[in-house]
């Protein structure tokens, strides 16, 4: 993909249709999926999707995080297929047999994600869940244990933050890698992510495809951002390719 505009996914993180499809809309030129998640889909349901899909023509990624029985997933995964997203994402801790149910019920259709740890979770946050040991202390051998499963089953890709995305794509060339958490060196806002890299950094890390909503959203020239984020992509990956 040495098209910039393709590694770039913007996520429709809106609750009123309308509202999304203009953001599509506008931004459509410039990137190259956008993300249906938990807050659009539950509010809309499938006519989100299909709806996005015809205004922009753009890849659709349906982040979901399922995260049930085997059979749940399985089911949820063939109704996926049937409204023709591109990617989904299955969370890796649902576990092995869920996972490969969900490969199973995608038969191609579209490409599987497993959700390996949300980059809102630190240390504090995983002692809390349980985690304890060399997993509390060193995410990245965590990440690296849930992507190891991932692709072990015959998911496509996995989601990780760019601080594991280098150890990941060294282990796994093939596995897809998404990665979430997008921010800029000036920007001094804090918010729920807390393992965060900029473009440049987490395209040189090996990351396939950028999630890159609030620094779009919130930037009072969305598309010079978009345009922005482009240069530092071709910037990472013409040094990666020296």
């Amino acid at each position: 993909m040495k098209d910039p505009r393709e590694r770039l996914i913007f996520p429709l993180d809106f609750s009123d249709l309308k509202e999304a499809l203009s953001w599509a809309e506008k931004l459509s030129p410039y990137i190259g999926t956008f993300k249906i998640g938990l807050e659009l889909f539950v509010k809309v349901g499938p006519r989100a999707i299909e709806k996005v899909k015809k205004k922009t023509g753009a890849k659709i990624f349906l982040d979901l995080k399922l995260h049930d029985i085997p059979n749940t997933v399985s089911q949820a995964v063939r109704a996926a297929v049937s409204h023709g997203v591109d990617f989904l994402t299955v969370h890796v801790l649902s576990g092995r047999k869920a996972l490969e149910e969900a490969v199973k019920a995608a038969e191609g259709g579209l490409k599987i994600l497993g959700v390996t740890l949300l980059t809102s979770l630190d240390k504090a946050d995983l002692l809390e869940l349980g985690f304890n040991g060399e997993y509390l202390y060193k995410t990245e051998d965590l990440v690296y244990k849930l992507s190891f499963l991932a692709q072990s089953v015959g998911c496509d890709g996995i989601v990780c933050s760019a601080k594991e995305v280098s150890r990941i794509k060294e282990a796994f060339p093939y596995l897809i890698t998404v990665v979430p958490g997008i921010r800029f060196e000036e920007s001094s806002q804090r918010d729920d992510q807390v393992r965060t890299a900029t473009p440049y950094e987490a395209i040189l890390n090996g990351a396939d495809f950028l999630v890159v909503g609030r620094p779009i959203r919130l930037s009072q020239d969305p598309i010079g951002t978009c345009l922005q984020i482009h240069e530092k992509i071709k910037k990472a990956i013409e040094e990666k390719n020296v």
